[in-house]
């Protein structure tokens, strides 16, 4: 059923993919493209977390979002979704938050962690925990523009990296106003790529970080991400050359493709 990636990929690229295990937390926009896409190559087993249920909001973007699954967990649907197109993938689907509690459990035997999820705090927990295994992490932030994160284990983390003030500091101490802050400087890097407030203005993307607004997603973005990240995810499971944590950003708009880079950040160190 993968022979059509032949060609384009070696016959042992597709054994490698075929070898992998994958965690994705966050199956929403990003994270469930980058699941069907890497299904759709052919990956060997899949790990999928997420405690959302499917809802009308969830229509502009989100695969498998239709009249037909509201109300359903977004990782049963796509449990059966995957299934059909694979039948011999290996898959478990937890519909549950990344916690304390259930992390050593969702990385036990992974190979890859891919970060859809939208919270700090939850984020934290997972990508901690992966370094901790060394597992490699590929990620996405919030920007108009599509992007992709590689972070190894020997790479810093985004948290040193731009010196978040989450940093150092014990999951169990974190507080929703410190992640809150640490969203605002991720935002502050992302948006320094390309002319992000001439999309979305400044005081809108504040209200969104401070969580006074819900945060507005555009199916051409949230795909293109998704895309990205399974597209990392097959280099590394291959050995081809990746992104690094610094990301690559893409402007839909003009085109263009540009690698990370800080620009005058005032609290990164």
């Amino acid at each position: 059923m993968f022979s059509r990636n032949l060609g384009l990929i070696s016959e042992d690229d597709q054994k490698s993919l075929k070898s992998k295990k994958v965690l994705i937390a966050g199956t929403g926009g990003m994270g469930g493209v980058c699941a069907e896409v890497l299904v759709r190559m052919g990956i060997g087993e899949l790990i999928i977390a997420d405690h959302d249920i499917y809802e009308e909001t969830n229509f502009n973007r989100q695969l498998h979002a239709n009249k037909e699954t509201i109300g359903m967990f977004k990782v049963k649907v796509l449990e059966a979704e995957f299934l059909k197109i694979n039948p011999n993938l290996k898959i478990t689907s937890y519909p549950e938050k990344v916690t304390l509690e259930n992390i050593e459990s969702l990385l036990d035997g992974v190979d890859y962690v891919v970060n859809g999820m939208d919270e700090m705090y939850n984020s934290l927990i997972l990508e901690r925990t992966a370094r901790s295994k060394r597992i490699t992490i590929v990620d996405a932030w919030l920007t108009p523009y599509a992007s992709v994160f590689v972070m190894t284990p020997d790479s810093p983390h985004w948290e040193e990296f731009l010196n978040l003030p989450t940093r150092g500091v014990a999951l169990k101490d974190l507080t929703p106003e410190l992640c809150n802050e640490a969203v605002d400087i991720e935002v502050e890097y992302t948006f320094s790529h390309f002319k992000a407030y001439e999309i979305i203005p400044k005081n809108v993307v504040k209200d969104i970080v401070y969580k006074r607004r819900p945060r507005p997603s555009l199916a051409p973005v949230v795909w293109l991400s998704g895309v990205l990240m399974a597209n990392e995810v097959f280099k590394l499971s291959c050995g081809k050359p990746h992104t690094d944590y610094r990301g690559v950003f893409f402007n839909q708009y003009e085109m263009d493709f540009i690698k990370g880079s800080i620009k005058n950040l005032k609290n990164v160190a």
